[in-house]
């Protein structure tokens, strides 16, 4: 029918029919509209939908009169602010990978030096974190050559068994790295040793601004150096037979 009735006005009317033309046609097929956008303009918008999904993402609907509430206009307002916060989750899911992945790489070559190297020194891990890692000031100190009073200091992180990220004390920042680590600076304390309820070393990592480590960031990457450390310090040279 809308086939039938486009063709009569074509052939009907001038190449370009004017207003008249065009009420006329109108007044004699009223559905012409409905039944064209139902049909024809429906299976466009519909394959367009399938080749480019991302063009209809900003398309703004006409605004209905004042003071009437738009059931489509809240839903589309909805669904916006939906993909929004999604979009925003999959971005910083997709930075905390990138970030992850390059950690890992990093804790990789910080192992493979570990294994190569010839020498099971404090002096050789200190050397090897600052290669490694982006800190300021690494200590690896041994807990038998704290005085009391410093050890008692550390009592608390020492049984907590976890890496301590955050501010310390200025007794404690004196005590751990000197004059290495200014008082404005933050740290990582990682217990070392194969008996974590009496570990026998600490590694001291030091960032000279307060928030370098703190106390919201993860652990595990801390954690994992420890064990390394310790694998590396602990665990003798074995040759392959």
């Amino acid at each position: 029918m809308t086939t039938e009735a486009t063709a009569r006005l074509i052939l009907t009317t001038d190449p370009t029919p004017d207003a008249r033309s065009w009420s006329d046609f109108l007044t004699h097929n009223p559905d012409f509209l409905a039944t064209h956008c139902a049909t024809e303009l429906s299976s466009v918008l519909q394959a367009l939908a399938l080749q480019q999904p991302d063009l209809f993402a900003d398309l703004s609907l006409p605004k209905p009169p004042d003071g009437v509430a738009s059931l489509p206009h809240t839903q589309l307002r909805l669904w916006r602010e939906k993909l929004s916060r999604l979009n925003f989750a999959m971005d910083t899911l997709r930075a905390t990978a990138e970030a992850n992945a390059a950690l890992d790489s990093v804790l990789h070559q910080f192992a493979c030096a570990l294994l190569n190297a010839t020498e099971r020194t404090a002096e050789q891990v200190v050397a090897l974190v600052h290669q490694h890692f982006a800190v300021d000031a690494a200590q690896l100190i041994a807990i038998e050559s704290l005085n009391h009073p410093t050890q008692h200091l550390l009592e608390g992180w020492l049984a907590s068994r976890a890496p301590l990220c955050g501010r310390l004390s200025e007794a404690q920042r004196r005590a751990l790295f000197g004059a290495a680590l200014p008082d404005t600076g933050s740290a990582a304390l990682i217990a070392i040793g194969s008996n974590l309820a009496k570990p026998r070393w600490i590694l001291a990592l030091g960032r000279i601004t307060p928030d370098g480590f703190n106390p919201s960031q993860g652990t595990l990457f801390l954690t994992q150096i420890g064990e390394l450390v310790t694998a590396y310090l602990t665990c003798e040279h074995t040759s392959a037979s």
